[in-house]
């Protein structure tokens, strides 16, 4: 496995790049770069092209697939300064056991949807979900509901089992 890099945040939001992630996470952190990792929206020139738009000038805006964002995120010399965004814990947990660990996972909007139960604020998850991030969390992952800097959290430890 890959020594731990200290990712500036790696974060899941359903939302991708939205005003939460501009407005308050970039500047609180001090990001140049965020790394979207999605095969569907990499492969989506329009989103990737929207997603670019919503950022601010000087911010690098990097979309590519699980397989392409691994390469990108062990050549990565300034993980620091990256936000690795995705919207699943799945990709998370592939990105986990493709090398890419972290000591910390954000999680941010994961909207209702089918099979999905309400676990913290605007965060639901499904059973299976719950079982992908406590997979992470078994493997030293700490794992917090989080929507921006100051505001009330919750540990994924205090979410009962589904």
């Amino acid at each position: 496995m890959i020594p731990i890099k200290d990712w500036g945040l790696v974060r899941i939001d359903d939302r991708l790049i939205h005003g939460q992630v501009i407005a308050v996470w970039v500047k609180h952190k001090n990001f140049t770069r965020i790394q979207i990792v999605d095969d569907v929206v990499a492969a989506d020139s329009f989103l990737v092209d929207v997603l670019h738009m919503a950022a601010p000038a000087g911010l690098d805006v990097v979309a590519e697939s699980v397989e392409n964002s691994v390469k990108s995120l062990l050549e990565n010399k300034t993980p620091q300064n990256t936000m690795v965004l995705m919207k699943y814990p799945k990709t998370a947990r592939m990105l986990y056991d493709a090398g890419i660990t972290f000591p910390a996972l954000n999680i941010g909007g994961m909207g209702m949807g089918p099979g999905r139960k309400n676990v913290f604020k605007n965060t639901s998850i499904s059973s299976e979900e719950y079982q992908v991030l406590k997979s992470l969390q078994d493997d030293g992952v700490k794992i917090t509901f989080l929507s921006v800097p100051g505001e009330k959290s919750k540990d994924f430890a205090d979410i009962p089992a589904m």
